[in-house]
């Protein structure tokens, strides 16, 4: 498997790199009045290697977790944006800081973006984090008044805690602590072990209790990182309650696929289409929290094998990871989420990166 491997990966990884040759087909994102529709999941922000949001955030992030053979190509990267101008700081834009913040030359950025967090950030009510985003332009907020969404867990929280860790800052630890704690008590279904996709502190609603795919990727790769990032830094009660909510989803998760071996965008609907990079980072969580010990749940060489052959069957000969759903706002509806437009994105190339990487660190490698 690991010569198999070796060779997906680089295809995958080459291809993330070269995102932009891609052409956007926009004819898919227009709805009847003929525009550019967020709800179908156009956002400027998600289409190539070419702006700082989330998106290519995760997608250094999978390059860096891949090793020093792609140092060159991330650094060069932040530079490039940094000199057009960074956005407006926002839970999305925190994270390409998860990866830069290892560089020395971008230490003072992450300081100042993490002193930010620490006295600007909007706050809702219990002190979550508000889940502002960028709005129409990188220069502008959406503020999403009063709103959690399961994505501030990799998005902000991973970045809060590492620099707490790094900075021996026990306030920033604490917070991300408490984020994650936050986060769980309104977005965790107790009956499933599922996570809802975010949570409106003025409505006390969930939003039509959708179990998004992708945002519950986030929380299965997110709390294994959380936990070996904090190691050392947890108190052992709340060591065990994250480890036992990431069973409990991780148990219910593996229940769930799809015939095809891949969880469908809307995890209890098997009328969905099954999307590949949620699922890509649900193999990722499992597959790392096997490696780290947190996973209680018996695999098999044989389940990791059917886990990873079920990812590589959505890779393309040159390395396109294909069936990745657009930009997916939150919504009541669970048929909107249906309605997003699947094609090749930034975000499904690293979250595949991420999951190939951990799964060939089992047998050949430590993964940092």
């Amino acid at each position: 498997m690991v010569v198999a491997l070796n060779s997906k990966i680089s295809t995958v990884r080459e291809r993330l790199k070269h995102f932009d040759d891609i052409p956007l087909d926009q004819e898919q994102f227009k709805k009847g009045d003929d525009e550019l529709s967020e709800s179908k999941g156009f956002f400027a922000r998600d289409f190539g290697m070419e702006q700082w949001d989330w998106p290519q955030g995760v997608g250094i992030y999978g390059l860096h977790l891949e090793g020093s053979i792609n140092d060159e190509y991330i650094k060069q990267w932040a530079l490039k944006e940094i000199t057009k101008g960074l956005p407006t700081k926002n839970v999305n834009t925190v994270c390409p800081l998860l990866t830069l913040m290892d560089y020395p030359e971008y230490e003072a950025l992450a300081l100042e973006w993490m002193k930010w967090i620490e006295s600007d950030f909007p706050r809702t009510s219990e002190n979550g984090l508000q889940h502002i985003t960028s709005g129409s332009d990188k220069f502008s907020i959406k503020e999403n008044w009063q709103q959690i969404w399961v994505d501030t867990i990799f998005m902000t929280v991973l970045f809060m805690g590492k620099m707490g860790v790094k900075y021996d800052n026990q306030k920033w630890r604490e917070d991300a602590i408490e984020q994650v704690l936050l986060h769980s008590k309104y977005l965790l279904n107790r009956e499933t072990g599922l996570f809802y996709h975010g949570w409106n502190f003025n409505e006390q609603s969930n939003y039509g209790g959708n179990f998004w795919c992708r945002g519950n990727s986030w929380i299965t790769i997110g709390i294994p990182l959380f936990l070996t990032i904090m190691e050392g830094y947890l108190a052992q009660s709340t060591k065990s309650f994250l480890i036992n909510l990431y069973n409990n989803q991780v148990k219910t998760l593996l229940n769930l696929r799809s015939k095809e071996g891949l969880w469908h965008t809307i995890l209890s609907d098997p009328t969905s289409y099954t999307e590949t990079s949620g699922s890509a980072g649900i193999i990722a969580g499992i597959l790392f929290g096997l490696k780290k010990g947190f996973l209680t749940i018996h695999l098999s060489e044989k389940d990791v094998n059917n886990l990873v052959d079920s990812l590589t069957a959505k890779i393309a000969d040159d390395g396109t990871v294909v069936g990745v759903s657009a930009g997916t706002p939150i919504s009541n509806n669970s048929e909107d989420y249906k309605e997003i437009v699947q094609m090749p994105m930034v975000y499904g190339q690293a979250m595949t990166l991420l999951a190939l990487t951990i799964a060939e660190s089992l047998k050949e490698k430590e993964i940092r």
